[in-house]
């Protein structure tokens, strides 16, 4: 009877092969399903410039319902006020109920809250900033916090006219453009569209500025749209 004895170390050879195996399996799964999430977001960013997945949800964050609200836009009885940041720092500023455009300069944050001292949105806005101002519905119960970044700013109450050149800010589908698919782009550099319907997902894209380069979006009546983080967008009916 032959006498076999195993060779201990063949059998340490297997026993840690088997677990780095194992573990290069799992990576390479992990990379392919994460290949995967990259392309279906790249696909859809080059199909229509349209942002999805983590990079979505960190651009918007938690939206408020009064972004999608309504005032009254009757600029009767509104006045602009105008100020200085050094009589207001660290002070929320509260207008009347209506339609405005507020500037300042050189640069710095506009920050809305609702009555519950909940952010509505944030907008870094003047000449130095590329965003010249921002232009949006404003309940008398909602605060306007203007950082130091300002020496001087202006509240103006404004019209409500239907245009296809949309400046910073939220406008109403129906009431500051009309419906319909249109070509969107802007002259300068880039900047970001989010289309907001009440009790639907949000729909961003990202505006690019060339004589050749435009996403396609398609306008509901009722919808809230808001331009971020460029001066201007351009909407040509198709």
């Amino acid at each position: 009877m032959k006498n076999i004895t195993q060779n201990p170390y063949n059998f340490r050879f297997k026993f840690v092969l088997f677990p780095v195996l194992l573990l290069g399996i799992a990576f390479l799964t992990g990379c392919n399903q994460m290949q995967k999430a990259k392309t279906e977001e790249v696909i859809q960013y080059e199909k229509n410039y349209e942002i999805i997945g983590l990079e979505k949800e960190e651009m918007l964050g938690e939206v408020n319902p009064a972004i999608v609200a309504t005032v009254d836009r009757s600029t009767a009885n509104l006045q602009p006020v105008h100020g200085s940041i050094y009589y207001h720092k660290g002070e929320k500023i509260h207008v009347p109920s209506g339609r405005y455009q507020i500037t300042g300069t050189p640069a710095g944050n506009i920050i809305i809250y609702d009555e519950n001292d909940e952010l509505i949105l944030r907008e870094l806005v003047g000449y130095v900033a590329g965003v010249y101002s921002l232009t949006l519905d404003i309940d008398e119960t909602h605060g306007i916090y203007i950082d130091g970044g300002y020496t001087d700013y202006t509240i103006m109450p404004v019209e409500t006219e239907k245009s296809v050149d949309l400046s910073a800010g939220l406008w109403k589908v129906g009431l500051d453009i009309e419906p319909g698919t249109y070509t969107i782009t802007t002259e300068v550099d880039f900047g970001y569209l989010h289309i907001i319907e009440e009790n639907k997902e949000p729909i961003v894209y990202e505006v690019i500025s060339g004589e050749h380069v435009g996403g396609t979006v398609q306008l509901k009546e009722g919808q809230t749209i808001r331009i971020t983080k460029t001066s201007m967008v351009h909407f040509e009916k198709k």
